[in-house]
């Protein structure tokens, strides 16, 4: 491919063969640090065992990482981005929050059965970044990705203005219960299944309204 293919395939959103290879490069990266973190430990794994277990020089280590913590970006943004996608893709008969649901559980699926990335793993993950700033905040920059993803997605669904208001609350709103309920999962014990359900009543509780709409707190 030449310069100017290569300009037009990403303008049309189509990433470049040497793009595609340092997504998947990274990506194999990612799941040998979630798995030796899950292994080991985070604090317990450095960039060199990192490294080793891909076979790459540390020095080409860093070309495609400035850290540690950024290696689990891959495999937690593969997750988001696949649920976005599905979203999408879902029926667009059905009511958003059952689109957002059934669409989550069939990424999830996904995740753990294509992706090769358990619950123990995703557990680890999450888990540690409760105590790592920086590692937590690579989960943060995920989700807000993810939100900026999602908002042109419900838009379309809902035929409305991607940049107006009621879409933007919508996008921050899902984005950040599918957080939340997937940082208090992690903190149980529970396969994918139980995360899938986890999100699935924190949607519900945003689209009650909750304690905004001046619901109770039972379910709390």
């Amino acid at each position: 491919m030449d310069a100017a293919a290569a300009a037009r395939a990403r303008r049309a959103g189509r990433p470049s063969l040497t793009e595609r290879r340092k997504a998947d490069t990274r990506t194999e990266v990612s799941r040998a640090a979630v798995r030796l973190f899950a292994e080991r430990g985070f604090d317990d794994t450095t960039v060199e065992d990192i490294a080793a277990a891909v076979g790459m020089a540390l020095r080409t280590f860093y070309r495609y990482f400035r850290s540690k913590e950024e290696t689990v970006a891959p495999v937690l943004a593969a997750g988001t981005s696949d649920w976005v996608e599905r979203l999408a893709a879902a029926d667009p008969d059905l009511p958003l929050l059952a689109a957002m649901d059934l669409s989550y559980r069939a990424s999830m699926r996904h995740s753990r059965d294509v992706d090769g990335v358990d619950d123990a793993q995703l557990r680890v993950v999450l888990r540690t970044a409760d105590g790592h700033p920086a590692l937590r905040a690579v989960w943060l920059a995920v989700h807000h990705d993810c939100e900026q993803r999602l908002r042109p997605v419900i838009a379309a669904r809902l035929t409305a203005d991607p940049d107006g208001l009621a879409v933007h609350l919508a996008a921050g709103a899902a984005n950040t219960a599918v957080r939340i309920a997937m940082q208090r999962w992690a903190t149980e014990d529970g396969g994918a299944d139980d995360a899938a359900d986890r999100v699935a009543d924190a949607l519900s509780r945003i689209a009650d309204g909750g304690l905004l709409h001046g619901g109770g707190a039972d379910r709390c």
